[in-house]
């Protein structure tokens, strides 16, 4: 990976040249904001969850991000096309941070797209808005490099009449290292991650109903030839178990997860409704552990047009019910398990399990068991501590005098894992309120404050405020 004095050299030599051929399309965009936050514990858990790693867990800090972006010319009739982006986050609180969290180039040729860099990615069927976090690829953990090629826009099928649509996306990146669990070493240098997903589209995008159906599949995997040194495994070959997820002497290789994913939307006049569900598969094939229980349930209704903003006007609403207690794989006819009960996030090889410095790649509600409680049970091996859970999420967003609302909350009944079991259930809410104003004097920025609340047995009790100021336009 780059050092960050080669990263901040690539930024300085990107912003230079998309600057230059900012004139020639006019799609180069900025942002930047300020905000300082203040806690009476940690950072309440909706204040730093699902912010791609950006927000520090400390609780008193003072955070600049600031980012300049490149995109795709909608206007453009060429064929080729291309996109780029740069972000930069710091902050500065009980310990300084400086890191770059978007750093990548794109270019788009007819429906296909080719990326290499480090770009925000989320993966799944959800409301991205206001969902409590995709299962298997959120918004919680910081973008890492990686190479992709996609088709990331739906593209109709012409010999389906255009009643089908499809896209698609393959890409490997490149994580951190990791302590090794079981193996002939304590800790490997690298690992990597591979992607793949699949989804269609029933129905023409006029259509008031919509059907969606897609499968993910992800694996972290890398360090075979050090942890299992008798084996010999090439890293060629070890990728190639990894993408299929085939049995190497009976074992998988890699830490696998993903989602097989079903969604209905249907557009009436004033709202659109759309109700998603994400199926957890687990454990190194994609159909060893099927679990019909655990999953991730939403419903989101949004209004399709603003009206005056005078009134007080909900704009969208969001309900999800995620479990993951269960972890069995039953047979659907004499509900009799099969194979071994799963261990989600957690890896009995790598023990940074479904992780990128620190932060969990999926959803932000098994977290790392660092930001749990510390008298709580937990093992050394495992990322997470609490993999069992059942929660309710809800999410509205509402707008009044020109000022944009967002409300978060998400009560969980928590039981640890099977490995550590809690020793009595533990209960937890967790409440964020936004609230964001465009203000013409000062140039058209916006003025935020945040306000998040943590109360229950699994986090630190805490209250949070956060305030700021930030601005995102085209430069001319």
């Amino acid at each position: 990976m780059y050092t960050v004095p080669t990263r901040l050299y690539f930024l300085l030599t990107f912003f230079f040249y998309a600057y230059n051929v900012a004139a020639q399309d006019s799609t180069l965009t900025y942002k930047a904001s300020v905000s300082a936050a203040g806690a009476t514990d940690k950072t309440p858990f909706w204040m730093r969850a699902n912010q791609y790693g950006a927000v520090p867990s400390s609780g008193n800090f003072v955070l600049g991000d600031f980012g300049i972006y490149k995109i795709y010319n909608p206007n453009d009739p060429r064929i080729f096309n291309w996109s780029a982006g740069a972000e930069v986050i710091t902050s500065y609180g009980t310990a300084s941070n400086v890191f770059i969290s978007d750093l990548y180039a794109t270019a788009k040729i007819g429906k296909f797209e080719i990326l290499a860099g480090q770009r925000k990615n989320i993966t799944g069927l959800m409301d991205t808005l206001l969902t409590s976090g995709s299962l298997s690829v959120s918004q919680n953990a910081r973008p890492f490099p990686r190479l992709q090629i996609a088709i990331p826009e739906f593209i109709p099928l012409y010999f389906t009449n255009n009643y089908v649509s499809i896209k698609a996306s393959y890409s490997d990146g490149l994580l951190h290292g990791s302590a090794i669990n079981y193996g002939s070493v304590r800790e490997v240098a690298e690992t990597y991650f591979h992607q793949k997903t699949i989804y269609l589209r029933f129905g023409q995008a006029e259509n008031k109903i919509l059907g969606y159906a897609g499968i993910n599949h992800q694996a972290v995997w890398g360090g075979e030839k050090e942890i299992s040194p008798i084996n010999n495994m090439k890293q060629s070959e070890a990728y190639w178990h990894t993408i299929t997820g085939k049995a190497y002497n009976y074992n998988r290789i890699g830490n696998h997860f993903g989602t097989i994913d079903l969604g209905i939307q249907w557009k009436r006049k004033d709202w659109t409704y759309f109700l998603y569900r994400q199926n957890i598969f687990e454990t190194g094939s994609l159909f060893k552990v099927i679990n019909l229980t655990d999953g991730l349930n939403g419903l989101s209704i949004k209004r399709n047009k603003r009206i005056k903003e005078r009134y007080f006007t909900i704009n969208s609403i969001l309900l999800e019910l995620v479990g993951t207690k269960n972890q069995e794989n039953n047979d659907p006819f004499s509900n009799l398990a099969f194979f071994e009960k799963g261990n989600y996030y957690n890896s009995h090889i790598y023990a940074n399990g479904w992780s990128y410095l620190g932060r969990s790649i999926g959803t932000p509600l098994i977290g790392n068991k660092t930001d749990i409680r510390a008298d709580l049970e937990n093992n050394v091996s495992e990322f997470t501590n609490n993999n069992r859970i059942v929660a309710l999420h809800g999410g509205v967003t509402a707008s009044w005098l020109g000022t944009e609302f967002l409300l978060k909350s998400t009560y969980s009944r928590n039981f640890g894992t099977y490995i550590s079991p809690f020793l009595k259930r533990n209960d937890q809410l967790s409440v964020l309120l936004n609230a964001e104003k465009k203000v013409q004097k000062l140039s058209g920025s916006a003025i935020f404050t945040s306000v998040g609340l943590d109360m229950g047995s699994l986090y630190s009790n805490s209250i949070g405020l956060m305030i700021g100021i930030k601005k995102s336009g085209f430069l001319n």
